[in-house]
């Protein structure tokens, strides 16, 4: 993507993602709501849905492709980064529960002092750590009940229980593990979809155009179909949504004759060079 093309997209001034692109939006929604799984069908229908209330430009179609991927390399990143701390409490968990089962081995009588250790830490109370924790020592049998005692009091603290917690950190596994199997196929699906096709068939301006009922336009290339579009967006971005309906409006009454719709899409090109 061009340097100043990102610049000309359309940008939202409220929410969340206030001051970036609406095209960048609309695709973290998209991956939300499919749990990073993209489809060409779900896709439509999102983008359809959306321009039922308001009209993506030319520009923002053709970003489509490329704001998914950042959307879908975001929500890879955002899963690592909680792997990554899940991994860390774990490993916290791992330690203690080591101190604790060497005590119990060497000098059972200094156990009550490293669960005070363990105490003082202030080791987070979280379903990695928790499950981690309550596995290591549950291993070992009835020699560290005391410890199972002292995190299961912790948390009850909270309202919380062992169980709770493990049963969430299988669920955050599992979820994780279906978010990242869904990014990675959606990637190979974008490197796969013909944008072109796809871009066309979400095009106001597409639409109207090819209203043309001898079918002149329809029977151009995709290269000069996509020159007449951009001539008609460049002028709707000129004067305003005042401009857009009125270029649409023209267009529309010309095109009961495929010449005129051809001299004056052409006329309005010479106007812009």
């Amino acid at each position: 993507m061009p340097r100043n093309y990102s610049r000309q997209l359309p940008r939202l001034a409220h929410g969340p993602s206030a001051g970036f692109p609406r095209v960048y939006d609309i695709a973290l929604e998209t991956i939300a709501h499919g749990d990073g799984r993209i489809g060409l069908h779900g896709l439509r229908r999102f983008l359809a849905a959306y321009e039922s209330v308001t009209t993506l430009n030319l520009g923002e179609l053709w970003a489509i492709p490329i704001m998914l991927r950042l959307a879908l390399i975001e929500n890879v990143r955002r899963v690592a980064l909680r792997v990554a701390a899940a991994r860390v409490d774990r490993d916290l968990a791992d330690r203690w529960s080591a101190r604790m089962i060497t005590a119990v081995n060497t000098d059972p009588k200094s156990l009550i002092l490293v669960i005070a250790d363990t105490a003082r830490s202030n080791p987070p109370m979280s379903a990695p750590f928790v499950s981690e924790f309550a596995r290591g020592l549950q291993r070992q049998g009835g020699a560290l009940a005391l410890a199972l005692t002292w995190i299961e009091q912790r948390l009850a603290e909270d309202g919380l229980t062992t169980e709770q917690l493990v049963q969430v950190g299988n669920q955050v596994k599992s979820t994780d593990q279906v978010t990242i199997g869904n990014s990675i196929d959606s990637l190979r699906f974008l490197a796969s979809m013909d944008w072109r096709s796809f871009v066309e068939s979400l095009s106001v301006v597409e639409r109207v155009l090819r209203e043309d009922p001898a079918a002149t336009y329809a029977g151009m290339d995709f290269a000069t179909r996509n020159s007449y579009r951009l001539v008609i967006e460049r002028i709707a971005q000129a004067d305003g949504l005042a401009g857009w309906r009125l270029v649409l409006v023209t267009a529309i009454a010309v095109l009961a004759t495929s010449q005129l719709a051809v001299a004056l899409v052409n006329w309005l090109a010479t106007l812009l060079v």
